[in-house]
C-alpha cells in the first residue's frame, strides 16, 4: 500500500524494512520522545512486526525527495468506535523543523479520517515533549480531561477540529519550498 499526498510518499511498512525502522527507535535521538525507551532486538521488532501487521494497524515509511526519512502510523484502530492512535517521527535531522512533519501528518490523517472513515484519534504526549504537544496544538488537538499532571498525557483530535485546520496548514505548506 501506498499513500501519496501533499508532496510525500507513505510506503506501508514490510517485513524487509522493520530492521532500518529498529535502528532509527533505537536512536538516542528517536527514543528519548517514545514511550518506550529500552533497546530493540532483531527478534523483538520481529514479534513486534507479526504482531502489528493487520488491518487494525497501518504504518509506514515516509519517503521523500526519493530517500526514507522517517515513520508514521494509525495503530490500534477500533472501526467500531472510530477512533485510532496516530505516530510520526522524522529520522532524518535535515528535515526537522521544517513544513514536512505537517504534510506527513496531513496524509495520515487524511487516510484515517476519510479513506477510514474514522471519527477521532487519540494521541499520547510525553508532559515534557514541548515541541510534540505545540505540534499537535497545531493540528487541532486538545488535551483530554483530567491529564493536566499525567508524565504521558493523552490528547484527542475530532475530525471536524482536523478539517478545518487542514486547509490552513495545507495552505501554508504549499507555498514552501519543499513541495
Amino acid at each position: 500500500m501506498e499513500i501519496t499526498k501533499y508532496g510525500v510518499t507513505l510506503r506501508r511498512l514490510t517485513e524487509d524494512k522493520i530492521e532500518l525502522l529498529r535502528n532509527w527507535r533505537n536512536d538516542p535521538k528517536i527514543q528519548q520522545y517514545m514511550e518506550y525507551r529500552e533497546y530493540i532486538t532483531p527478534e523483538m521488532q520481529k514479534k513486534w512486526f507479526a504482531k502489528i501487521n493487520n488491518e487494525h494497524n497501518f504504518y509506514f515509511i515516509i519517503e521523500y525527495d526519493g530517500k526514507e526519512i522517517g515513520m508514521t502510523n494509525l495503530k490500534d484502530i477500533d472501526y467500531q468506535k472510530g477512533i485510532a492512535e496516530p505516530g510520526i517521527f522524522i529520522y532524518d535531522d535535515s528535515y526537522l523543523n521544517t513544513p514536512l512533519a505537517f504534510m506527513v501528518s496531513c496524509s495520515i490523517s487524511d487516510f484515517g479520517f476519510e479513506d477510514l472513515g474514522l471519527s477521532t484519534f487519540y494521541g499520547h504526549v510525553l508532559k515534557d515533549n514541548k515541541r510534540a504537544k505545540r505540534f499537535n496544538k497545531a493540528l487541532g488537538y486538545k488535551l483530554c480531561e483530567g491529564e493536566d499532571d499525567k508524565t504521558l498525557q493523552l490528547h484527542s483530535l475530532r475530525k471536524e477540529d482536523y478539517l478545518i485546520r487542514r486547509n490552513g496548514i495545507v495552505g501554508l505548506f504549499k507555498s514552501n519550498t519543499l513541495l
